[in-house]
C-alpha cells in the first residue's frame, strides 16, 4: 500500500549559494550530491541553488553543464528527464566578481526575494568551492553585506585546502572567525563523505575478526594508493596555486591515515573521533628538509593519454 511521505521532520526553506558554481567541484561533486538528496526527499520542498562565478553563462547553460555532471559522476544510473527538470528549476546563476561589493549586494537582494516568496526566513548555506586565496575575500564580503549576521540562519562551508602553509591557514581561520561565529563554520573534506571511507570505522571496530588484530603486532605495513583516471581538466588555475601535495596529501590522504591508524574512540561523537585523529598526527615522524628528498618523489603534470583520450 502506498503511503504519503511524512514531512513533519523535513527541514525548512534552504538557499544553497555556491561560490565557484561553474567550477569543477560543483560539476563533479556538489550538484550530483544535491540531486541525489532531492530524489531521496532529503531536501526541503522550498530550496534554491544559486551558483556564483565569473564565467559568462546563462541559467540554461549552467543547468545543461550540471546535468552532464550528474549523468557522469552520480551513481544513480539512468536519470529520468522529469526528475532533472524538477530539480533544475531550482538552479540559478549569478555572474559576478568575488572581490566586488556589487556581487554581494545582488546576492543579498536575491536571498531577500526568496524569503519573501517563501514567506519564511530561509537557512543560507554559503559553500566556497574556490581556491584558498578567495576564502578570506568571500567571508569578509558576506559579512560586510550583512549575510553572516544571523548565526541561526547563515552557514559557511570551507573546502580544503585552507591556506598554502601553516601561517596562511591560521590567518584564514582568523579572517573567517571574524566574520562568522565558530558554530557557523564547516571546514570539510569531501573525501570523508565517500562510502568506502565512512565504512572504515565500522570495518575496524565493529568487526570481531579484524578488530583484535588491527595493530602493529599483526600488520606489517599499510599502503594508501590514490588511483585516479582524471587529468587536470578545468582545474589548471587551481593547481597552479595549490598543487597535488596540498590538494590530496595534506588532507584526503592524511584523513585516511588517521582513520586507519587511530585508537578506538570511546564514542563515535565528532569531538571524540577528532581527538583520536589528532593523536595519530602527533605520533607521526615529521619530514625534515634533510630527509624530504630521500623520502618523497616529486612529479609534474604534462601531456598524456587517459583511457584513449
Amino acid at each position: 500500500m502506498s503511503q504519503a511521505m511524512d514531512t513533519r521532520h523535513q527541514p525548512g526553506p534552504v538557499a544553497f549559494v555556491i561560490f565557484g558554481g561553474a567550477g569543477d567541484l560543483t560539476w563533479r561533486k556538489l550538484i550530483p550530491s544535491l540531486f541525489t538528496l532531492h530524489l531521496n526527499h532529503s531536501l526541503p520542498e522550498k530550496f534554491a541553488i544559486i551558483g556564483v562565478d565569473h564565467a559568462a553563462l546563462s541559467d540554461g547553460k549552467l543547468r545543461k553543464r550540471l546535468h552532464e555532471g550528474v549523468r557522469r559522476f552520480s551513481n544513480l544510473g539512468s536519470i529520468k528527464a522529469a526528475d532533472w527538470k524538477t530539480f533544475a528549476a531550482h538552479i540559478n546563476y549569478q555572474r559576478g566578481d568575488f572581490a566586488t561589493v556589487r556581487t554581494y549586494a545582488i546576492l543579498a537582494k536575491k536571498l531577500a526575494t526568496l524569503d519573501k516568496t517563501w514567506n519564511a526566513k530561509s537557512v543560507r548555506i554559503f559553500h566556497l568551492a574556490t581556491p584558498p586565496s578567495l576564502i578570506g575575500v568571500i567571508s569578509k564580503s558576506l559579512s560586510a553585506a550583512g549575510l553572516a549576521r544571523e548565526s541561526q540562519r547563515a552557514r559557511i562551508v570551507v573546502e580544503k585546502p585552507i591556506g598554502s602553509d601553516l601561517e596562511s591557514a591560521r590567518h584564514l581561520n582568523r579572517v573567517v572567525t571574524k566574520s562568522f561565529h565558530e558554530s557557523q563554520i564547516f571546514r570539510i573534506d569531501h573525501f570523508l563523505g565517500k562510502e568506502t571511507v565512512q565504512n572504515i570505522l565500522a570495518f575496524r571496530f565493529a568487526n570481531p575478526m579484524f578488530e583484535p588484530i588491527w595493530n602493529r603486532r599483526y600488520v606489517d605495513c599499510v599502503t594508501i594508493t590514490v588511483a585516479e583516471d582524471l587529468g587536470v581538466g578545468h582545474r589548471g588555475k587551481y593547481y597552479e596555486q595549490a598543487g597535488e601535495l596540498r590538494d590530496m596529501v595534506q588532507n584526503h590522504l592524511m584523513q585516511l591515515l588517521c582513520l586507519v591508524a587511530m585508537e578506538p574512540p570511546v564514542s563515535f561523537g565528532a569531538d571524540e573521533i577528532r581527538d583520536k585523529k589528532v593523536a595519530v598526527l602527533h605520533a607521526l615522524r615529521p619530514l625534515s628538509h634533510d630527509t624530504a628528498n630521500t623520502s618523497t618523489v616529486r612529479g609534474q603534470y604534462g601531456s598524456g593519454t587517459i583511457q584513449g583520450k
